[in-house]
Parts: C-alpha cells; structure tokens; sequence
C-alpha cells in the first residue's frame, strides 16, 4: 500500500502557516524601509470630535457592480477559509437591510467639507463687512464629520447647506456598494443604491444614474495633515478627479487600527460617475482629498483639515441599520427650508445701507432679494459667494434682510457648476433664472 497523503485540514493548515509566514517576513521589510516617526498629522481627541453624531452601469462595469438577486440580504459569515474576500455586493433601493450588531470601537474621526473652488470673491465697497462675511461662509458651509471603524463609514451632514437636514447620516460598508441614508431622527432609513449618491446631494432624489469604469492614471505622491499619501487621477464622461489618499504604513502609535478607508473612497468616485469596483480603493488607503472638474466648467472639492484617533467609540453608531429602524424605500427625509441664512444674517453682510444708484426693477420687492429658479433642477443662489438659498425647481424665496447696496449673485448646483457668470445686482431686486412661465391674460 502507497503512504497516504496529508488530509485537507493538514494542507489547510501548510497554507496558513506558509501566508503567515510570509506576510511576517513582508511586515518587516516594510518596517525596515519606513523607521517610525511621530505622527505630526494626528490629532489626541478633542470635546469638539463628538458633538456631531453621536439600473446601474453599462456593460464596462466591473461584474458584481450591478444589482444580484440577493442584495440586501445578510451577508453569510467567510469563516476562516483561505479565498479571497468576496466581491462587495450591491445594495438595492428596494430591499430593507439585516439587522446587525457591529463590536469594533477603535477608529478615526475625519473633519471634512464640501467647497466650491472658484468662487469669486465679494465686491469691495465700504460697506462690506469683512468679518460678517467670513462668519457665514462658515455657517452655511457643506460641513462633514466622518467616523471609520474597521471597514465601516459614518458620514453624518453637519450643516444646513445640505438637501438633507443636519444629523441626517450616509452608513457604508466595504463588503457592500451603496448607503443607508439614515435619517435625523435615526430611526428611519432609506437604502441608495450605487448611482443615486448625485441626484440625493444635487436634486433632493434618489434617482439611480449609471455608473461606468473609470480611466486611472498615476499623479506623484504627495503630503497631507503630516501624512505620506499616494495620488491618481480618474476620468469619467462625468468629470475628472484627483484622489489623495493617506497610506496606512504610516508611522502608527502602539495598539493602534488603521481603519480601512474603501467606503469613503467608494463615494468619492461614485460622485464622478465612475463604479466603486475600483482598485483605487483600498483597505489600507484613507481619502483626504479629492477636486473635481466637470466637462462643462466648474469645479468641486472635499478636503479634510482634521483627524483624530478615538478607541472607545460606540459601536452601535454605526449599525447598518440601526436596530428596530423603519425601512422606507426611495423616500428621502423632509428636506430642511430653502432659506439657508435669516434675515438677521443677511444684514450682517454690510455694515450700513448703501444710497440708491440706479432705478429699481419694477418687478422688484420693495426690500430686499426676489430669487425665483424657473429652470428645471435645484439650485443654490449665493450673494458674495455665501450660500443664501437653495431653490427648487419652479420655487422663489425673499432675501429680506439684505441691506440696499450692489452684491454679487450667482446661482450654481451642488458640485459647482454655474448656469451663468455671477452679477452684480443692487438691492431690493429681482433676480431670476431661467425663462419665466408666459402669465395668463
């Protein structure tokens, strides 16, 4: 009789002793090419870090981007088998999600915006309020605060600015493409499917807009916050962007989780138009930048200022979802008012009135700025490049407490691309975009 060969346990056993073995020896040649230094881009955790939260693609797209027949449904356990992860899976708009019970608590806290690059600046006149300007750029702007834990997302809206209302919260997973956009009152969520992130940022809906392989080039590797950060450039139909992301062998302080940073990156590119199933996006890769430029003109940034390092977060933050949450599919929560400032605000933007120079509009309010959007999808009206309102389609809102004077009005989408050059209106006035409805004789 021949000798037997070894069991399937023992050669499941030769393999993972063998990949351990060599990924021991691959950590230490990394640690010999990389001596450790402090940390200068982190931040000890601040009172600050926790006041906020507690039909896709065309035939390009990577296969298991689209919408298999089990999406939503629980994801079954791996085990230890030694095969690769399995490809992410798509959320569907129609499927309520498993609940879960998530147990990591180690992680960091990105601060982070949304901005518009090429906002011209305000008029310069003796009545402007420098500082009063400064005070609601930052009051209205597109504030992020960002919680990774292991391979979990927490994106909660810290602003006004935003067509979802402060608290509202976008949970993601690397193992699943698509979000939970959990409600403020977090115990209500509605599931987007990859595709559907731009219409819910830009149009207040959840429309589903294809997806498609992105083109990807190598930049030069750069430095952000104190971190080392690896740098690409992706092009879609929709737009070009430039991700800088922070590497995670960068020098790490002792009993300390790099957290995967895949979910964000997911929805950095999905804003491009291009399919999350990108190699762009790693586990061991945090975004901390990304601008894009559109086809048309116009321009779009995130950027994160701040990172902090916690290791007692609450796990049941970042459920996927919530326990006990309502399901309701392709509903978005009530959208916040459109008037972004008071009027109290408003006033803020000049020291004093201004004397009257040119003859008012008939059509204007006797005090004051009439915005009225007659084109066919959402836009912010900005004076002095400050976000002011956010009108919908066929809506118009009065300015009241803008003071007589000469602003600069602009009106733009959510990712910065202006429907006309911005112009210096006087107040009160009207400002209107798009063609007005022919009034009934």
């Amino acid at each position: 009789m021949g000798v037997p060969g070894p069991s399937r346990a023992h050669q499941a056993h030769l393999r993972s002793a063998v990949f351990a073995l060599s990924l021991a020896l691959g950590t230490g040649c990394e640690e010999h090419r990389s001596p450790s230094t402090r940390d200068a881009g982190l931040t000890e955790p601040s009172p600050n870090a926790s006041i906020l939260p507690a039909p896709l693609a065309s035939g390009a797209d990577p296969p298991g981007i689209g919408k298999p027949p089990d999406a939503g449904k629980p994801i079954a356990d791996a085990g230890t088998s030694d095969a690769a992860p399995p490809e992410p899976r798509s959320l569907r708009e129609d499927q309520a999600l498993p609940s879960e019970v998530p147990r990591e608590t180690s992680g960091l806290t990105l601060i982070a915006r949304f901005r518009w690059p090429d906002v011209p600046p305000a008029m310069r006149s003796p009545e402007l309020n420098a500082d009063g300007l400064q005070h609601l750029r930052d009051a209205v702007a597109f504030d992020l605060v960002i919680d990774l834990v292991g391979a979990r997302m927490r994106l909660a809206f810290a602003s006004r600015a935003f067509t979802v209302p402060p608290g509202a919260e976008l949970h993601a997973r690397d193992d699943l493409y698509g979000h939970a956009l959990l409600w403020p009152n977090r115990t209500t969520y509605t599931v987007l499917s990859p595709g559907a992130l731009r219409s819910m940022l830009s149009e207040q809906r959840a429309d589903v807009v294809p997806l498609v392989r992105a083109k990807v080039g190598p930049l030069p590797d750069g430095s952000l916050l104190g971190l080392a950060t690896e740098r690409e450039e992706l092009s879609t139909p929709t737009g070009k962007l430039e991700l800088e992301q922070a590497r995670a062998n960068n020098p790490q302080p002792a009993n300390s989780a790099w957290p995967s940073g895949a979910s964000l990156c997911h929805l950095l590119v999905e804003l491009a138009g291009a399919s999350p199933a990108l190699a762009t996006c790693r586990a061991d890769l945090v975004p901390l930048r990304a601008a894009y430029s559109w086809p048309g003109g116009g321009h779009f940034a995130f950027e994160v200022s701040r990172i902090t390092r916690h290791s007692d977060l609450n796990p049941s933050l970042f459920a996927m979802p919530p326990a006990g949450a309502e399901f309701r599919q392709s509903e978005l929560p009530p959208p916040p008012p459109t008037a972004l400032l008071s009027d109290s605000e408003l006033g803020e933007l000049r020291l004093r009135p201004a004397a009257r120079s040119e003859r008012p509009d008939p059509g204007a309010p006797k005090a004051g700025l009439l915005a009225a959007n007659h084109s066919e999808s959402l836009r912010y009206i900005s004076v002095d490049g400050v976000p002011a309102a956010r009108l919908p389609p066929g809506s118009e809102q009065l300015l009241l407490g803008l003071r007589p004077g000469k602003y600069l009005i602009a009106a733009r989408d959510f990712f910065g691309t202006e429907d006309q050059a911005a112009k210096v209106v006087e107040v009160p006035a009207r400002f209107s975009l798009g063609d007005e409805p022919e009034k009934n004789r």
